[in-house]
């Protein structure tokens, strides 16, 4: 059961042979070399607590702090099994979608989703772009994890400012991200890894996998593998993990599993193990 949960084995999506980049901080030093090599940008330095972000200082801005944080975990999985020139074409719509474009006010609502994320990562887009109405649209969730809403464009994936929302209340947000996420759902791919462990992937699109955790068609599918109820684990953005509970060491094997993500250090969200019930997720106490 140890060799079945070694992650390379497991999730089949972090460390594809296919990809010119092994991860995500592979990608990201390419992108920094990409800005630094750029007039617009005063400096582009890595995060020194996720490796998948960058915190950029655009030449326009007023002053010498961070105005832009980018996440490249999007661009990984846009990018895997292109060609080398397509590859090349996908990194620089991505700089220049997230850098070098003005925000804009109005955005397609068929873009919007509700992604998952932890709450650290929004207390460094609190840093950047600030709180309240300039700051990033998200909600509480359960654990360390928040629902932060994103714009899911062709050439990005970006956080929704309160700026942008164009009077809409984060009650209409959640809906109309549901819905987005809802139409997704014939992309959903299972990897059985054994009778009692799946993954659940959002094929081509594997950066918004965890937002399934939020609708109820996922729960529907959960339930009907696992009768007798499932343990979740989110250690990584590119896909959820589902342990059967009738496993007497589910728990256990969830753990090492988690345990081996954090080890491995990509693409990182949760620690934590849990479950659902009475159609709230829930932190398990090991």
């Amino acid at each position: 059961m140890v060799a079945l949960v070694s992650l390379s084995g497991l999730a089949g999506t972090a460390h594809s042979e296919e990809l010119k980049f092994e991860d995500v901080a592979a990608l990201r030093a390419e992108v920094i070399s990409r800005l630094k090599a750029d007039h617009r940008i005063r400096e582009a330095v890595p995060d020194p607590n996720d490796p998948a972000r960058v915190n950029v200082i655009r030449a326009i801005a007023a002053e010498n702090k961070p105005d832009i944080l980018l996440d490249v975990t999007n661009l990984l999985g846009r990018i895997r099994g292109l060609s080398a020139a397509d590859t090349e074409t996908q990194i620089q719509r991505f700089i220049n979608a997230l850098v070098f474009a003005n925000t804009a006010s109005n955005f397609d609502p068929a873009d919007l989703i509700a992604n998952i994320r932890p709450r650290e990562y929004i207390d460094a887009l609190n840093q950047i772009q600030g709180e309240d109405d300039s700051g990033p649209v998200y909600e509480e969730f359960v654990g360390d994890l928040v629902i932060l809403y994103q714009i899911n464009s062709k050439d990005a994936l970006s956080s929704m400012l309160w700026s942008s929302v164009g009077g809409r209340t984060l009650e209409k947000l959640r809906q109309i991200a549901l819905d987005n996420i809802n139409r997704k759902l014939s992309n959903i791919r299972e990897d059985r890894l054994s009778d009692g462990v799946s993954t659940f992937i959002m094929e081509g699109d594997e950066a918004i996998s965890p937002a399934l955790i939020l609708t109820e068609k996922f729960w529907s599918r959960v339930n009907f593998r696992f009768p007798e109820g499932a343990f979740v684990a989110i250690p990584r953005r590119d896909c959820i993990f589902v342990f059967d509970k009738r496993q007497p060491d589910a728990t256990q094997i969830a753990r090492k599993v988690i345990d081996m993500a954090f080890k491995d250090g990509a693409d990182l969200l949760s620690e934590d193990i849990f479950e659902r019930q009475d159609g709230k997720l829930q932190v398990v106490a090991e």
